[in-house]
């Protein structure tokens, strides 16, 4: 998630604490996932073709990844070639079959959901937790809006039909304290290993929201919208409080299998790629395939326009309200963010290894964050391309090189939330700290600097970096590991993981040269792709490259990561 928009009263807070600061998966592979274990390692190709900026280019297949001796490095630490290819996870994957119907007259999407899954722990099952993160916009405190003076129309998702394949036994449920926790017991308990699938039906309800779920000026935004398996770590059900103020969302690689109903006149933007689209009984039904993604979402409207492009063999496709006026600055805006997304996928193809799947949508509807981002689809919010939002002398507020770097920063997940998994309450960092230090990325690639620092804390007069660092840990701002639930409050989070995240990541990166950095960046997503990591998997890496007996290194890592 970018926060520019949503918190500009908490950037305020920031810019006034920096002030004062600077004064001051297969079955085998599954059952690896848990802390501190690596899953299935994907295979890598050396790539040094550059991205075609021509729209109209035919799209290319990728190409067939084959195994290749990456360069070590003079500590004997090994990484992928820069531009590396990113393969799928070979072998068996969790499985969701689903059946939706968007129904714009309720505001509702429910469906039909066949889950294949199986027990990727040593622990037998004897309940399921499932995350039903819908309901939780029954309470706006929690879900994150003013319900004094906003009706969301929100209501608990009605789930039924829930059946346990293995003896096609019918099965209850019941909801936490935290309505989005729902345990489901099994009559029968899942053995390790043991495969089953759950099958059920839900009808969710889309609050009438300017929100990453929600549904506001005609255009449908629906993301974590069915129950979906929680995680199992170390030993137990892993269902941390709901974040407004970020991401909690937590879930394994799984292949999808989708159709949805949507009135006529509805274009669809998505997860995976289209493989169908039908007309049947006034409506029209999508057929989707989303393979080796941790959730689908989509995003539906009957106003919406589409332009794309491809770029190296992804179809980039940027949906937007075609109904705004003046036309031509939606154009201009459309494809500046086009070549943006053009710019972003060949600087972290390049820097992290090349995005490894056909298809990326963008979307411009009415959110109240900057951007939000999902597997194969990002949402940027409208007020960057609004021609009516203007500032002094009839100027918009918000510049185009503004919303690159909100569109950089959601494409940047589709590595560090994508690729790579983890749990962003516990683990916030390996996220959002990683996802907002991909800006730095994008910008060195083009040789601009727009995100520049609030306050350069690095050149401060009679300031070494041991100040400076201490003095960011005095205030709560290192180290970056530190989980959502360990902050004060939403200020300290927002300063601690995007933005101080950001500059500390550039200080190791200053501090290790960029080479080695990013040499340790693509071997953490090349050791990690399509599991979910934790800080230990971050740091295994990270220590293998790096000499702890140089005292600048040693400061800088101590500091930056809690060590």
């Amino acid at each position: 998630m970018n926060k520019r928009i949503k918190v500009c009263s908490i950037v305020m807070i920031v810019v006034m604490l920096m002030t004062l600061v600077s004064c001051g998966k297969n079955a085998g592979e599954k059952a690896q996932k848990r802390s501190g274990e690596n899953g299935a390692t994907p295979t890598v190709t050396a790539a040094n073709s550059s991205p075609s900026a021509t729209p109209t280019e035919a799209p290319t297949n990728t190409p067939t990844p084959t195994e290749v001796l990456p360069t070590p490095t003079p500590t004997g630490f090994w990484a992928p070639e820069k531009g590396c290819a990113i393969a799928f996870s070979e072998g068996e994957r969790y499985h969701y079959d689903m059946n939706l119907v968007l129904d714009t007259k309720a505001d509702t999407v429910s469906g039909h959901v066949e889950f294949d899954f199986w027990n990727d722990s040593e622990d037998a099952w004897d309940k399921l937790c499932l995350r039903d993160y819908s309901s939780v916009f029954l309470n706006g405190k929690v879900a994150g809006y003013d319900s004094k003076t906003v009706n969301a129309h929100a209501a608990l998702t009605e789930i039924s039909g829930i059946i346990d394949g293995r003896d096609k036994s019918e099965l209850s449920f019941t909801r936490d304290t935290d309505v989005s926790v729902v345990w489901i017991p099994l009559a029968k308990p899942l053995a390790p290993g043991e495969k089953m699938t759950l099958t059920y039906d839900f009808t969710a309800k889309i609050p009438t929201l300017a929100d990453r779920y929600g549904v506001y000026e005609d255009i449908y935004n629906v993301s974590n919208f069915y129950p979906v398996l929680a995680e199992y770590v170390n030993g137990a059900w892993s269902h941390e409080k709901f974040i407004a103020a970020g991401e909690c969302f937590f879930s394994e690689i799984a292949d999808f299998d989708v159709r949805i109903t949507v009135p006529e006149g509805f274009l669809l933007a998505s997860s995976g790629t289209e493989k169908g689209k039908e007309e049947k009984d006034g409506k029209l039904v999508y057929t989707l395939d989303a393979p080796c993604i941790r959730s689908f979402v989509f995003c539906a409207s009957d106003c919406f326009a589409v332009k794309d492009a491809t770029y190296d063999g992804v179809h980039v496709n940027v949906f937007y309200n075609g109904r705004k006026v003046p036309a031509k600055d939606m154009d201009t805006c459309v494809d500046q963010t086009l070549t943006c997304a053009r710019d972003s996928l060949a600087a972290f193809g390049e820097a992290f290894g090349r995005y490894p799947y056909e298809e990326l949508d963008i979307v411009y509807a009415p959110i109240d964050a900057g951007g939000m981002e999902y597997p194969n689809l990002v949402i940027i919010t409208t007020l960057y391309c609004d021609p009516i939002v203007r500032g002094p002398e009839d100027a918009p507020i918000y510049s185009y090189e503004e919303m690159k770097i909100c569109v950089a920063h959601e494409i940047g997940h589709q590595w560090f939330m994508g690729i790579v998994g983890s749990n962003s309450g516990l683990e916030p960092w390996l996220d959002e700290s990683i996802t907002s230090y991909t800006e730095h990325v994008y910008e060195d690639y083009l040789g601009i600097k727009v995100n520049g620092p609030i306050v350069d804390l690095w050149s401060l007069e009679q300031r070494t970096t041991e100040e400076i660092l201490s003095n960011w840990e005095q205030n709560g701002l290192l180290p970056l590991t530190q989980s959502y639930y360990d902050f004060r409050n939403d200020y300290k989070y927002v300063a601690c993981i995007y933005e101080t995240g950001r500059r500390a990541l550039q200080k190791v990166e200053e501090t290790l040269g960029k080479d080695l950095w990013y040499s340790i960046l693509r071997a953490y997503v090349h050791r990690n792709a399509f599991r979910n990591a934790t800080t230990q998997d971050f740091l295994d890496v990270l220590l293998s490259a790096v000499d702890m007996n140089d005292p600048e290194v040693n400061v800088v890592i101590t500091k930056v990561f809690g060590l």
